[in-house]
């Protein structure tokens, strides 16, 4: 009697747990809804909370989640389809996650030494020695030049007089014509008196000019007009396709260059310095 009492006090135990189970799993599962599933993968709202910026407007957030439930999908289905169709010796991938690890691993701790060790400072004499020893490599692909572009309403009583002022190169002129564009004209732009391409220009116009280099061969101010509107542009200076581009043009790519190389010295000589120190200490073998 007490056996089986003893089995019916068991049994009733392993009943209440497993319904205490069930509820919590039910509530669980209430609580984490998915967001989709994919076979027996699932996706819940908690894998992606940390996805939206913070700040985002709710329409934003919605597009972002759709895209990013739509990739999800997405990957998921090829990984499932990859896994059924590769077989197992095609499936192991130990190898190259090894491989991928280490070279990972190699490239964080080469970006922390670099942040380290790397001198940053480019002085203007560096980039002119660059520029004046690689000279040949710096021919234009495209035509730059240094610009003034104005886009105003015909119908302002200032039109004229901006007309007047747009050609000119004396100082008094253009801060006069700089007190009038920027009160009246719907664009105004001296472009820092840097070099941009013709071509970036081109895209503020009406319409496109049609052989450009010809026509910048021949003249240096460009008026145009559509609608309402009058588009002045006076070539301060120009540079043609096929000419040495400005060292002031190339000057960010070229520090880029003399970093990237310096960059790449500290690396060789890390590299360098670990080998021989190694092989002095007999830290290795090569049979």
């Amino acid at each position: 009697m007490r056996k089986r009492t003893f089995f019916l006090r068991n049994i009733a135990l392993v009943l209440l747990f497993a319904i205490i189970l069930s509820s919590c799993f039910n509530k669980s599962s209430k609580e984490q809804k998915p967001l989709a599933v994919v076979y027996e993968k699932f996706l819940y709202k908690s894998d992606i909370a940390e996805i939206f910026p913070k700040g985002i407007a709710k329409k934003d957030s919605i597009k972002m989640l759709n895209a990013y439930v739509d990739q999800w999908v997405r990957h998921n289905l090829m990984l499932r389809l990859s896994e059924e169709k590769l077989n197992d010796e095609q499936k192991d991938v130990t190898k190259q996650l090894e491989d991928y690890r280490s070279s990972l691993l190699i490239f964080k701790y080469e970006q922390e030494y670099i942040n380290h060790k790397l001198d940053t400072a480019v002085t203007e004499a560096e980039v002119s020695s660059f520029y004046s020893s690689n000279i040949s490599n710096f021919t234009l692909s495209e035509t730059l030049v240094k610009a003034l572009y104005i886009k105003v309403r015909k119908d302002t009583p200032y039109s004229l007089k901006i007309k007047e002022l747009y050609k000119s190169y004396r100082d008094d002129d253009l801060k006069t014509l700089d007190n009038i564009a920027y009160q009246v004209a719907e664009k105004y732009d001296y472009f820092g008196d840097k070099w941009l391409q013709f071509s970036a220009l081109q895209r503020q116009f009406p319409y496109p000019i049609e052989n450009p280099e010809e026509y910048l061969s021949n003249r240096r101010s460009i008026e145009l007009e559509d609608g309402d509107f009058l588009y002045l542009i006076n070539i301060r200076d120009v540079k043609f396709k096929g000419q040495i581009s400005p060292m002031e043009y190339e000057y960010a790519n070229i520090k880029s260059v003399i970093l990237n190389k310096r960059k790449q010295n500290l690396i060789n000589d890390l590299e360098n310095k670990i080998y021989n120190d190694a092989l002095d200490h007999k830290k290795f073998q090569i049979f």
